[in-house]
């Protein structure tokens, strides 16, 4: 008996395999699909040739193909996603939103040191061995961060009084950005986003010089492959509890950084960074409403102030605020809330004004080298609790642009983003015939047919924005690692 069942179970085991087999053979997909579930393109099925066996691609690509076809995969992703919404887990980027420090948890620590190190010896003819001293004292007291603790706020005012008027656009000023000396021993070693408040200094977050220098080193060679004219502006966005946490304590002190001028100290020519901390600062003090209070993102007048210098510093005349078609959504609770619901946050709802541009585009997103899809600019489809991704469908891959039908501008732009990018993106597309964007972290060259580099020429991009959030900081592989092995890999 005992020998019969042992035979059974052979049996079903050598003939679930059998099947399997016949479903990859029969069934799965030869060609590479792209998958809406996951934002990528799965892999086909490999190539059994001369050049796989030499090179020792055929074994990846082989586990590669199993995985990306395997049975019932969209289906059973479809479920896990349906689990994960209902109970409400957090996201990659919602996890690391309540991290008091801008250091991406999830990075290969190792591969970015080492990175560092490889474009500090780019950029400096003596690099300096990592200093790892403290940051340089002042005569004010430097306190730890702490987390967002929102419910602890006395007298909160009502969410109207936070909701300004439509600002109104002022005459183009151009913003000139200083090139100082490039001598590393000017900058302390540690960089990065503060506030200011009763004579006393909280570091919010800080970078150390190596990491900021390396990232600045990956962004010069992104703007090497610009026309002459051409430009490229950088900004790093803090997240909202950090404009909060200075929103919350005082409107007659500072929020600032300090890292852009060591960027366009050794940055190149045509590299220039624009300091958010500032811009939105400015608009806290005024009491404008540029952060969610229940989301990690920037609310969009905070987006249209930060882009309205950018696309200045590019030589355009940004586009009014009241000039953008705005669909209104009210209340709006973002992340936070969805991950710790407080009645704090319910009382204090935000707004989310969606702003789209007031002339007809295509939105495309390539699934396959010049093939693509066409996509809503404004998914409402998008969850209640994540709504911020109701623009473009949140962040997705592999590489998406808008075509504009009315030649009203010439020149194509670039803009390197993560989900702080999605309300950038068609605030851009008014200056602009052509405005791409890509995510590093769904950035596919096999799909698109070529490396970052390839596209920047086969598109004719002649700026180049990048913006991020301070959670894929100067101490994350998103601008050091994975930003600079794109530009040319394939």
């Amino acid at each position: 008996m005992k020998r019969f069942i042992r035979r059974m179970f052979t049996a079903l085991w050598i003939a679930s395999f059998v099947l399997l087999g016949v479903y990859y053979l029969a069934f799965a997909e030869t060609d590479s699909v792209y998958s809406e579930s996951e934002k990528r393109m799965l892999a086909g099925r490999p190539q059994l040739s001369a050049e796989t066996l030499k090179e020792g691609t055929l074994s990846e690509d082989t586990e590669q193909f199993l995985t990306d076809q395997a049975f019932l995969r969209e289906k059973l992703i479809g479920v896990s996603n349906s689990i994960r919404d209902f109970l409400s887990f957090a996201s990659y980027e919602d996890y690391l939103s309540v991290q008091t420090e801008g250091k991406d948890a999830l990075d290969d620590r190792t591969t970015v040191d080492q990175d560092i190190d490889d474009l500090l010896n780019d950029m400096l003819d003596e690099p300096e061995e990592p200093d790892e001293t403290e940051p340089e004292s002042s005569d004010e007291p430097i306190q730890e961060p702490e987390g967002p603790e929102p419910e602890e706020t006395e007298n909160p005012e009502e969410p109207e009084d936070l909701i300004p008027d439509e600002p109104a656009v002022e005459e183009p000023i151009p913003v000139v950005v200083p090139k100082p000396d490039a001598n590393a021993e000017d900058y302390p070693s540690a960089m990065g986003v503060y506030m200011e408040v009763d004579g006393n200094t909280t570091a919010l977050s800080l970078y150390g010089r190596d990491s900021v220098l390396a990232a600045t080193s990956v962004l010069n060679k992104y703007a090497e492959l610009l026309p002459e004219d051409g430009r490229l502006i950088f900004t790093m966005v803090p997240q909202s509890f950090r404009g909060n946490q200075f929103f919350n304590s005082s409107r007659n002190g500072t929020f600032y950084s300090d890292f852009e001028e060591c960027i366009n100290a050794f940055g190149a020519d045509n590299v220039f960074a624009i300091s958010s901390a500032d811009i939105l600062g400015e608009a806290m003090v005024r009491g404008e409403y540029v952060y969610f209070r229940t989301d990690m993102h920037w609310a969009p007048l905070g987006t249209w102030l930060v882009y309205s210098d950018m696309v200045r510093q590019a030589g355009k005349l940004p586009l009014a605020y009241e000039d953008y078609e705005i669909t209104v959504e009210e209340p709006f609770l973002g992340t936070y809330y969805r991950d710790a619901p407080t009645d704090y946050m319910r009382a204090n709802y935000d707004r989310l004004d969606l702003l789209t541009p007031p002339f007809e585009l295509e939105w495309r997103r390539i699934i396959s080298g010049d093939e693509y899809q066409l996509i809503d600019f404004l998914n409402f489809g998008a969850a209640s609790n994540d709504r911020y991704t109701v623009y473009l469908g949140g962040p997705a891959g592999p590489w998406t642009y808008t075509d504009r039908s009315d030649d009203a501008e010439s020149e194509n732009c670039l803009v390197v983003t993560d989900s702080f990018g999605l309300a950038f993106v068609p605030m851009v597309a008014a200056n602009y015939d052509q405005v791409h964007y890509y995510d590093p972290r769904y950035f596919s060259s096999y799909a698109v047919g070529g490396s970052v580099a390839d596209m920047i020429e086969k598109y004719d991009i002649t700026d180049i924005y990048v913006v991020v959030g301070d959670l894929h900081s100067f101490d994350s592989g998103f601008l050091i690692t994975s930003m600079n092995t794109q530009l040319w890999s394939k």
